[in-house]
C-alpha cells in the first residue's frame, strides 16, 4: 500500500476519485482553493496512475492550478509528480484557434512514390526534392492518401494523451458516430458502450442526437426555400474543400453546423459540469479551426487503444447495458443529418433535390450556380457515400457490408421527438482560406508550362498522372511549392530526351561527342569488313585558333566553332558522322566513300572554312584548318581497329600542320587502298 495526497484547484468543492484497473483512490471534498487530502491505494495502482497520466517530475511544493501526486512507496521517497491537465481551469475559449481534428503525417516508411500527391484534392502534400510532408493547415482530412500509400507511410493521430488525462480526471464525455458500431463489429452497440464506460468515460453520446438537431434546421431551410440553391454542409470535408478551392460556393452552403458540433453545443448547454468533449471518428467533426464545441479528437484506432489499456475489450463486456446513455432512436433524421420529411417530399432526381457524391462534382456545381446562375434547389453533396464510405473505414468493396452492419444496428424510428427542446445556436458562418492556397505568379506558371510543353496540336497534355486534372493546376501547385516537376511524366520524358541528346551531342556546336565517335567508328569498321565497303576518316584541327580567343575573347571563338560545325554538317551526308573531338578538333567519319570523294569533301571543307568570317570590332576575323585523311577499304579483307585508323589520320594531320596549315594531307605513305 502507498499513502499520498492529490492536490488541485480543479477539485475544489468536489471529491477526487481515481480508478485504475479496479483499484480506487479517493479524496474527500476540498474546502479551500488548494486542498490536500490523503489517498491510499496499492503500489500497482500508483504505477498505473503514473503511466496513464504520463506524470512528469516537478518541484514540490510549488502548488499551482496543476495537480500533484506525492507518495511513499516501499519506504522510499518518490519525487513529487506533476500531472499537467490538458484541460483549462475555465471553459475553452469559444472562438477557438488552430485546427480541431486528426493529424495526418508522413512517417519514415515513405519512399517518395508520390501516390499520396496524386490523390490529394487540395494540394495539402508538399514535395521538396525527396522530402514529402503533409501541410496541416491545408489538409481537409479526406483520408484519400491513406489507402493510396502502399508503404503504410501515413500516420493518422489524434490527441490521445489529452484524452487519457481527461479520463483520469473524470471529465471525459465521448461522442460516437454511427460508424463506430461498424468499426468495432462483431461487438454489439451495448458492448461498445459498456467498454467505453469501463475505460473511464463519464458520459457517452451517439452522434444520432446531433443528426436530430441539424435535421430540424435543414427542414426549415427546405420549407422556406423557393428558388435558390443550398448545398448540404454536414460534411466537414466538403466545407473545407470549398473554403480552400471553391470559395465562391461558400454563400450557397447551408449555414448549419455539423451533427457532431451540434451535439457538442447541446451537451455544453445541458451539462453543468465542465466536461472535455471527446470525438472519436475517421475525420474532423467540424470545420477546420472550429473549437467551439469539441475539445479532443481521436481516431477509432486510438479509442481501441484506450479500451485495451483499460482491459475493456468490447467483446468481453456484458451484452446488456450497465449504464444507460442517451437514446439512439431517430425521429426527424437519417444518418448524416438530413430530415426524413425532405426525402419523402421530393424524389432524389427532382428539380428541388439533387444528389452528388465525390469532391469532383463540386466544380460542376460551382459552374451551375455561379456561371449559369441555375437554381439547383437542395444539393445533397458528400465526398463519399456517407461516412461509411470514408477511406478510413476500409476498402470501398466492403461498403455495402458496412451498410448492412449499420442498418442491423439501427434502432426502430421513434414517433416522438428524441431531443429535448432547448434554445441554441446551430448556425455556421464560413470564411474562405486564402492564406492556405495563396495566389501565384502567373509568369512563373507560364514558365513551368513551357518546361512541360504541349501536344503536337499545341494543347496541354492534361494526362492527370501528376495528381492534377489539368497541366495548369499542376503548374500552379509547383509554383506554390506544393508539388514538383518530377511528378510530370511528360516533363520527365522531355528531360530524358534532352539528357540523352546532351550525352550524345556537343553542347556548343550541336555535333556528336567523342563518346559517339568511339562507338560508331568501331561499328562502321566492323560493317566495312563484313560488307566490303569503304570508310573515310577526316581528322580536322583549326589553325591559329588560340590567338583568336586571346585577342577577341571566347565569345568570338565560340562563334567560329559553331560556324565550322555548320560547314562540316553542310558538307556531309546524313549517314556520315560529324563529331567534336575536343577543343578546336573535329573528326568526320565518311560512310562508304571512294578515295576521290573523301579527298574532295575534305578540300571543300577547307575552302568553306577559309571563307567563314565572324564580325569583330573594327572588321571581321576567320580561321583556316588542316585535315588529315585516312582511308580503309573492306575489299582487301584487312582488319583494322578504331585506334589504328585514328592514328593514321592523326599522323596525316601532323604532316598537314607541318606544311603550314590550310592543307589536306592523305594517309602516311599515300596508299589509295589498303
Amino acid at each position: 500500500m502507498w499513502t499520498g495526497c492529490f492536490v488541485g484547484a480543479r477539485n475544489r468543492g468536489r471529491a477526487a476519485t481515481v480508478s485504475i484497473g479496479g483499484e480506487t483512490g479517493r479524496c474527500d471534498r476540498f474546502d479551500s482553493e488548494f486542498g490536500v487530502k490523503p489517498v491510499t491505494a496499492t503500489s500497482t495502482t500508483c504505477y498505473r496512475i503514473a503511466k496513464c497520466l504520463r506524470l512528469r517530475l516537478a518541484p514540490f511544493p510549488d502548488l499551482t492550478s496543476a495537480g500533484y501526486v506525492s507518495c511513499t512507496l516501499n519506504r522510499s521517497v518518490v519525487e513529487p509528480l506533476r500531472v499537467e491537465h490538458a484541460c483549462r481551469s475555465e471553459r475553452r475559449n469559444r472562438d477557438g484557434i488552430g485546427i480541431l481534428g486528426l493529424n495526418f503525417s508522413i512517417n519514415g516508411n515513405c519512399t517518395a512514390c508520390m501516390a499520396c500527391v496524386r490523390v490529394c484534392p487540395v494540394e495539402a502534400i508538399s514535395v521538396t526534392h525527396d522530402e514529402v510532408t503533409i501541410v496541416g493547415d491545408s489538409c481537409i482530412e479526406c483520408g484519400l492518401c491513406v489507402p493510396a500509400c502502399f508503404h503504410e507511410a501515413i500516420d493518422v493521430q489524434g490527441e490521445l494523451d489529452r484524452c487519457r488525462a481527461a479520463i483520469a480526471a473524470d471529465r471525459a464525455a465521448l461522442i460516437l458516430p454511427t460508424e463506430a458500431i461498424v468499426y468495432f463489429y462483431p461487438a454489439t452497440p451495448e458492448q461498445l458502450i459498456n467498454a467505453c464506460f469501463a475505460a473511464g468515460f463519464d458520459r457517452i453520446y451517439f452522434e444520432t442526437v446531433g443528426d436530430e438537431l441539424v435535421a430540424g434546421e435543414y427542414l426549415s431551410l427546405w420549407r422556406d426555400n423557393t428558388r435558390r440553391s443550398w448545398l448540404r454542409s454536414t460534411s466537414p470535408i466538403v466545407v473545407n474543400y470549398c473554403r480552400s478551392k471553391l470559395p465562391e460556393l461558400l454563400p450557397f452552403l447551408a449555414p448549419v453546423v455539423t451533427p457532431a458540433v451540434a451535439l457538442g453545443r447541446y451537451v455544453r448547454q445541458l451539462e453543468a459540469s465542465d466536461f472535455e468533449i471527446v470525438y472519436a471518428g475517421v475525420g474532423a467533426p467540424g470545420v477546420n479551426g472550429d473549437q467551439t464545441s469539441i475539445d479532443i479528437c481521436i481516431s477509432f484506432d486510438e479509442l481501441e487503444t484506450l479500451l485495451e489499456e483499460a482491459n475493456a475489450a468490447p467483446l468481453g463486456q456484458p451484452e446488456a447495458m450497465t449504464r444507460m446513455p442517451p437514446d439512439r432512436h431517430r425521429h426527424l433524421s437519417v444518418a448524416g443529418g438530413l430530415p426524413v420529411a425532405m426525402l419523402e417530399e421530393q424524389k432524389q432526381s427532382s428539380l428541388r433535390f439533387k444528389k452528388e457524391r465525390g469532391l469532383d462534382a463540386l466544380p460542376a456545381v460551382a459552374r451551375a450556380v455561379i456561371g449559369d446562375e441555375s437554381a439547383l434547389g437542395f444539393v445533397d453533396v458528400l465526398p463519399f457515400d456517407g461516412n461509411l464510405g470514408h477511406p478510413g473505414m476500409g476498402p470501398v468493396e466492403d461498403l455495402f457490408w458496412r451498410k448492412d452492419i449499420a442498418a442491423l444496428a439501427e434502432p426502430s424510428r421513434s414517433n416522438h421527438p428524441m431531443v429535448e427542446h432547448v434554445q441554441m445556436d446551430l448556425n455556421m458562418r464560413y470564411n474562405p482560406r486564402h492564406d492556405v492556397i495563396a495566389d501565384v505568379d502567373q509568369e512563373e506558371v507560364r514558365r513551368i508550362l513551357e518546361k512541360i510543353g504541349t501536344t503536337p496540336e499545341g494543347k496541354h497534355w492534361n494526362t492527370g498522372s501528376c495528381g492534377h486534372s489539368t497541366c495548369v493546376e499542376f503548374a500552379m501547385a509547383v509554383a506554390r511549392g506544393r508539388s514538383t516537376l518530377a511528378l510530370c511524366p511528360i516533363y520527365l520524358a522531355r528531360q530524358f530526351e534532352q539528357a540523352s541528346k546532351d550525352a550524345l551531342h556537343d553542347g556548343l556546336t550541336g555535333v556528336f561527342t567523342y563518346r559517339v565517335l568511339d562507338e560508331r567508328l568501331a561499328e562502321e569498321l566492323s560493317r566495312s569488313s563484313r560488307t566490303g565497303t569503304s570508310l573515310g576518316l577526316l581528322f580536322i584541327d583549326l589553325d591559329h585558333f588560340k590567338p583568336v580567343n586571346d585577342n577577341y575573347g571566347h565569345g568570338v571563338g565560340n562563334q567560329i566553332l559553331r560556324g565550322v560545325a555548320e560547314v562540316l554538317e553542310d558538307a556531309t551526308r546524313s549517314t556520315d558522322i560529324v563529331c567534336r573531338y575536343g577543343g578546336d578538333e573535329f573528326v568526320i567519319v565518311l560512310v562508304n566513300p571512294d578515295r576521290q570523294a573523301a579527298d574532295r569533301i575534305a578540300d571543300q571543307i577547307r575552302t568553306d572554312v577559309k571563307a567563314l568570317r565572324v564580325p569583330v570590332p573594327g572588321g571581321d576575323v576567320g580561321v583556316t584548318l588542316s585535315i588529315g585523311v585516312a582511308y580503309h577499304s573492306g575489299v582487301t579483307g584487312t582488319k583494322m581497329t578504331s585506334e589504328e585508323l585514328m592514328a593514321e589520320a592523326d599522323a596525316a594531320l601532323y604532316v598537314a600542320k607541318a606544311q603550314g596549315g590550310n592543307t589536306v594531307h592523305p594517309i602516311v605513305g599515300g596508299e589509295l587502298v589498303r
